[in-house]
């Protein structure tokens, strides 16, 4: 791996703690804690479709590696929440373009709601506890707030300093 690349994926991993401790900051003390987006998986989607090859799954488990460093989730299930919702947006890459603002606000929703699902489900399954949390019901405030700030904040995230080697050559 060349200098330059190694540098931008500690950079992208330094951008990920970043993102993952302002959430997590914000969630804990605000009372609209329900309403604070995934900075990470919005970053994770701002660069999803920009990396080459398959570069992404390994964006993906940084941010993981982020998220699960701040969290009291399993990191097994913070990863496999990560890859889910990457793995959704390269499956749906394949035939649509996913680049685009709305879509990929969109599917950044819904991946937050499908991570935040599994999350919880693991959480669940981890403490013995009562399955009655899994309705759903209070997971869309976040998706929705994550929703919204991958449309604001994606393409400012797509020109984070340092990253630039990451990035697609387009023809």
């Amino acid at each position: 791996m060349k200098p330059g690349v190694a540098l931008a994926w500690g950079l992208f991993f330094l951008y990920a703690v970043w993102a993952v401790a302002l959430s997590g900051l914000c969630s804990s003390r605000h009372v609209l804690g329900a309403w604070v987006p995934d900075l990470g998986l919005v970053l994770l989607f701002a660069w999803a479709a920009r990396l080459r090859g398959s570069r992404a799954p390994l964006a993906a488990l940084l941010v993981a590696l982020a998220r699960a460093s701040f969290s009291g989730d399993p990191p097994l299930a913070v990863a496999a929440a990560m890859l889910s919702a990457v793995g959704l947006f390269l499956a749906l890459g394949a035939g649509l373009e996913v680049d685009r603002a709305l879509l990929r606000a969109f599917l950044c929703g819904v991946g937050a709601w499908l991570s935040s699902l599994l999350l919880v489900a693991a959480r669940t399954l981890a403490l013995a506890g009562d399955p009655v949390y899994l309705s759903g019901q209070a997971l869309w405030p976040g998706a929705l707030a994550t929703a919204l700030a991958c449309l604001l904040l994606a393409p400012l995230a797509a020109r984070l300093a340092g990253l630039a080697p990451l990035a697609k050559v387009r023809p």
